[in-house]
């Protein structure tokens, strides 16, 4: 006999997976033809405590000017190769311009240009990839240069974003996570996609 009760049950039953974002092929590894590799890395931080998968979340991670930077993987909608922008005038110059995403319009945002980072030691335009995320019930586009793949982590783990990361506004960022020798950077998504008054 079950000690759960009827609503744990029905909840568990409601309960649906996480939808992972469309990759493009390049992206995809040889190990798997569907997603990125999630690299579990929570039991590292754990304390003997069983950390159970409604506590982590999941985080697609991406470079730009080489720092890694992520996002939370249910807000991207897909992955999608560098395509022709069209550019839009009298736009903010962190807006590169416009895409057309299957008949849909998306606007595409320069991060770099947002957060103001440097342009040097970008790697390979070959690795440059398009995120195509949700906001405000629009899509809209954002331009990294590689996709590194999916973290899944502890909440827990996060820690205020420290003073030694410098040129980019804390409004931008949640905070980081530190995981072996990595610093992933995490992004407010809808501070940076809100454009300016």
């Amino acid at each position: 006999m079950t000690n759960q009760t009827p609503n744990k049950k029905a909840k568990r039953a409601k309960k649906e997976p996480v939808k992972k974002p469309q990759l493009d092929e390049e992206v995809l590894t040889s190990e798997s033809e569907e997603e990125i590799p999630i690299e579990d890395i929570t039991e590292e931080f754990q304390t003997g405590e069983t950390v159970s998968d409604d506590e982590r979340i999941e985080l697609l991670a991406f470079k730009l000017s080489n720092e890694e930077y992520v996002l939370d993987i249910s807000s991207i909608k897909e992955i999608i190769r560098p395509v022709e922008i069209t550019k839009v005038p009298r736009v903010p110059s962190y807006i590169k311009g416009i895409i057309s995403l299957r008949g849909v319009i998306a606007p595409v945002y320069d991060l770099k240009n947002r957060l103001k980072l440097s342009e040097t030691d970008a790697p390979d335009d070959s690795q440059r990839r398009i995120l195509i995320v949700n906001f405000d019930d629009e899509l809209v586009g954002i331009i990294s240069d590689a996709v590194t793949g999916v973290v899944k982590i502890n909440e827990d783990i996060i820690e205020p974003t420290p003073q030694i990361i410098k040129g980019v506004d804390a409004e931008y960022l949640k905070g980081v996570a530190r995981i072996d020798n990595r610093l992933l950077i995490i992004l407010n998504l809808d501070r940076i996609l809100r454009k300016d008054a």
